[in-house]
């Protein structure tokens, strides 16, 4: 009975892990945003604000484009309320 009940708790784990693992995975996943980058660090979008991380790709998008549309890409984490995108590529698009 013992060595039953340690494997339904090995395979428990096991499980929470894999399902934790996998829910970080998918939230770490690139994604692209298109909208205006404003001089408080963010690009606004038509439906959400996201915070461009302090990297030196986000300085550069956030201190040399401000009012400029872009398509940036990166990873988005989110954090209380706001959506924070760690910029790994943008472009500059016409207006």
């Amino acid at each position: 009975m013992q060595r039953k009940a340690l494997l339904q708790w090995l395979l428990t784990g096991l499980m929470t892990i894999l399902i934790t693992a996998l829910a970080a995975s998918a939230m770490a996943a690139e994604k692209t945003v298109i909208g205006k980058v404003n001089d408080n660090y963010q690009i606004v979008t038509d439906s959400q604000i996201y915070e461009i991380d302090n990297t030196e790709k986000g300085k550069e998008l956030a201190e040399n484009h401000v009012g400029a549309k872009v398509e940036a890409t990166g990873t988005v984490a989110a954090r209380d309320d706001m959506k924070i995108l760690t910029v790994v590529s943008f472009k500059v698009l016409a207006e």
